[in-house]
């Protein structure tokens, strides 16, 4: 890696030469998030997936178009976001007149804003959580994202019921810190409200 060049800026370089395992990686790295943001939207498992993959095959056919990983994001989110929109306008096309979508345009729109803005905090922290240290990693994972207790967990991992609840509070005092320092949360309305984020 050349100085002063992070692993975004090499990953997008390599994505620009089309290297296949950049163009492997930028597309499963995005699948899941824009699947879940393509189906909060349009609440169809099969059309979310549809949109998912053709958004990220235009990504790949397009690969020397972007400069920056933001880029990349930006352009796969707002074209799900405009692929979910005519999904939703066709289907809506079937039972409403012109008028009732216009009013419906608006509140549409605050919905996806929201949904956007909720994919990409979830992303920001499942990328955070791969970068806890293993044990941490692990007891988070099972505890916040599986929904075991403590007593599972150790029998699980190998551990006293105390390692386990030692390394859960350090896995997210470290995660709420990195968040805070990112101004991706501004605050930490307790356990309850993270463990919120992984199971609505």
């Amino acid at each position: 890696m050349k100085a002063g060049q992070n692993s975004d800026e090499l990953l997008v370089r390599r994505f620009n030469e089309g290297d296949t395992t950049a163009l492997k990686k930028i597309y499963d790295m995005y699948f899941t998030h824009l699947y879940y943001f393509a189906y909060r939207i349009t609440q169809h498992a099969a059309e979310a997936e549809d949109i998912a993959v053709v958004t990220l095959e235009i990504l790949l056919r397009r690969n020397t178009d972007f400069v920056t990983m933001n880029n990349i994001k930006a352009f796969l989110f707002i074209t799900v976001r405009n692929k979910c929109l005519k999904y939703l306008d066709a289907v809506k096309r079937h039972r409403q007149s012109e008028q009732e979508l216009s009013t419906l345009s608006d509140e549409k729109d605050d919905y996806v804003l929201a949904q956007m803005v909720r994919s990409e905090f979830l992303m920001e922290v499942y990328r955070e959580i791969e970068c806890l240290p293993p044990v941490r990693k692990n007891v988070f994972k099972l505890f916040y994202i599986d929904g075991l207790d403590s007593q599972a967990i150790a029998r699980k991992l190998k551990m006293t019921p105390a390692a386990v609840y030692n390394n859960k509070l350090k896995a997210l005092k470290q995660l709420r810190n990195v968040l805070i320092d990112k101004k991706l949360l501004p605050f930490i309305a307790g356990l309850f409200c993270i463990r919120k984020l992984f199971t609505d």
